[in-house]
């Protein structure tokens, strides 16, 4: 992401919570997507956690979940909302994710990836810090069309944000070393779900 969107963000931040519901979904997503006990997860584009809260659950003590976001406000709410939880924050740029290769079971991107301004970067470090047979979820709850009427309807950097088409991700994803593995898209779910290659 750019600065101009960590300064969006940063300054949204504090009210940020009060604008958006915790969806009841989340974890029933999660545990869709196969999330489980002991599983190492990266919550990228973490925000203030509404997230990376259900990971912590469904991983257990013996997992670990690390809350990424361009915004260090973001995380402070985060932790703030987490408190008693054991998560690792770290404020950081999704093109340049500093983990070491192999790390992480899977990477959840919700709500993230229309901020991203390298798509294909993004992709790329998120490949690489995956284990091999690991699995990545974009995921939103609604459709590429619904969510980008809404940014274009904001103020601010987030105006001109998109998010492509699901079906649109796949050369993008295998343009970053990933094989497809469901798509869906509707208007209450956007759901791209892909594995890294052995």
């Amino acid at each position: 992401m750019s600065k101009t969107h960590r300064e969006y963000f940063n300054q949204i931040a504090p009210e940020w919570n009060a604008k958006v519901s915790d969806d009841p979904m989340l974890q029933d997503y999660l545990i869709r997507f196969g999330v489980s006990t002991g599983d190492r997860v990266l919550d990228v584009g973490a925000g203030t956690g509404r997230m990376t809260a259900h990971l912590v659950d469904l991983v257990g003590p013996q997992g670990l979940v690390v809350a990424e976001d361009i915004s260090d406000q973001m995380l402070r709410e985060a932790k703030r909302l987490l408190r008693g939880k054991t998560a690792y924050f770290t404020c950081a740029d999704a093109c340049t994710l500093s983990f070491v290769d192999d790390s992480f079971d899977k990477v959840i991107c919700f709500s993230t990836f229309p901020h991203i301004r390298q798509p294909l970067a993004a992709l790329q470090q998120m490949q690489r810090i995956l284990r091999p047979g690991g699995k990545l979820l974009i995921l939103h709850t609604c459709c590429s069309r619904q969510l980008n009427q809404f940014h274009a309807s904001l103020n601010g950097v987030v105006c001109q944000d998109r998010l492509p088409r699901a079906q649109d991700m796949i050369p993008l994803l295998q343009q970053a070393g990933f094989k497809k593995k469901e798509i869906i898209e509707n208007r209450e779910l956007y759901w791209v779900e892909t594995i890294k290659e052995d």
